[in-house]
Parts: C-alpha cells; structure tokens; sequence
C-alpha cells in the first residue's frame, strides 16, 4: 500500500511539474497575444500615416537621459481612420494578417491590401505592406516593409520598415532615416537600383548601406518584386 502511495505522488508530482509551466504559459500567451497585436497593427497604422505626413499626437520623454517619444494609439487609429482608405483585393483566397505576423507559406497569391490616401478630392498616393525572407544573419526570419508610391504608381513617395531581423549596426541600419529618405521621389521603372562602389546618381538609384551588401541587394530584389507583383495585380484595383 505504501509503494503504491508513492507511485500516486510521483505520477502527480510529474504531473503538476508538466502542466502548470504549460498552464502559465498558456496564460501569458492569451495575456499578451491582443498587445502584440495591437503594437504591430498601431505601428503599421503610424508607417502609413508617417508616409503620407498626416500628424498624429506624440510626445517627447526624457528620463534619466535618455530621450525616447511616446505616442497616442487612440489618436493614431482615430487620425488614420478619418484619412485612410484600405481597399480589400477581390479575391476571395486573401488572408489579410499583420506584419510581423505574417509567414512565408500563408503569403496570399492574389492581389494586394491597398492603402489610399485622398485629400480635397485628389489622391495622394497609394501603399501596400510586402513580406519575405530576410537578407542578414537570421535568412528565416520575416522582414515587412510599407511601400507607398505617388498617384502614377512608378515613383516611390517612400518605404517604412516594419519588422526585420537584420544584423544591428549593419542590415539593421535600413531604419536609419538617412537610408530611408533616399527612396523618396526615386524612379520604380525599369527598376530601382541600390549601387555600392560609386554614388548613387540615377533617378533609380540609391546608395547601398555600407558594410551590408546582402541586405543592400535584397532591399533592391524586395522592391523590384513586389512592385511588378503591385503592378501585374491592378486590373482587380478601382482607382
């Protein structure tokens, strides 16, 4: 009787080990699943509404030194909201997700969700967000970008990084403002190029970032291609 007592604890002890860790953690994913979600869907919100330069209430913080903003998720969905228009492709297979959530495998075939943005009855340009493989340390992981182009769909009004895994201080410098700014008003046909070596001097080109040419040349495929993926699907697109 005492041996099978002991049996009973152990059983229940291996239990108890195995399914209250699973349980916790269970409980920390339904906790912080709907902030992860609401942190990629606010910071997508505030890419297309950055590109576009439509304000939105942001506040400079400075503690201990250290400088950092802090930004009003309300106001940005209200803003973002009155000035957005987000068009859903016809296509019936479309699985819209958020960026960052998105994997390579459930990437949608058909068609694009198209961000438009009208102001006094004349548009202003259109984006769309792209995902696909990453180009630096971590080739497994999902980089987003939101890629907007004036109301002629062939000049870049500009890109905005949303998630990526590129290697810090070299890759990972495609968020720095100074690599950003150079695809703004640049030329998407034939296709843009990004040249190390020389200065970028073409209404197509733009200047590698130094000491990344894997990321470089991937940033320039990743453009090409989503654009000609962009371009082959507006017969489904009411402008």
């Amino acid at each position: 009787m005492e041996e099978l007592k002991k049996i009973i604890l152990r059983i229940v002890s291996i239990l108890l080990i195995t399914f209250l860790p699973c349980g916790g953690l269970l409980m920390v994913y339904f906790y912080t699943s709907p902030k992860i979600a609401e942190y990629y869907d606010v910071k997508e919100k505030r890419a297309v509404l950055d590109i576009f330069k439509i304000p939105y209430r942001a506040k400079e913080n400075n503690i201990l030194g250290f400088h950092f903003k802090s930004y009003d998720k309300k106001d940005i969905k209200e803003v973002f909201g009155k000035n957005i228009t987000i068009e859903e492709p016809t296509s019936v297979s479309w699985n819209v997700q958020r960026a960052g959530t998105q994997t390579v495998k459930e990437k949608p075939n058909g068609g694009k969700r198209i961000f438009k943005y009208v102001k006094d009855g004349n548009l202003q340009g259109v984006g769309f967000v792209e995902s696909r493989m990453g180009y630096g340390y971590n080739k497994s992981s999902i980089m987003s970008l939101f890629i907007c182009v004036e109301p002629d769909l062939e000049t870049l009004k500009g890109i905005e990084v949303l998630d990526h895994s590129e290697t810090p201080g070299l890759g990972g410098r495609l968020t720095e403002d100074q690599f950003k700014k150079q695809f703004i008003g640049k030329k998407l046909r034939p296709r843009i190029l990004v040249v190390k070596g020389r200065k970028a001097a073409g209404a197509n080109e733009v200047d590698a970032i130094t000491g990344a040419t894997n990321t470089s040349k991937g940033i320039e495929s990743f453009l090409n291609d989503a654009m000609k993926e962009f371009w082959e699907g507006q017969g489904d697109i009411k402008w």
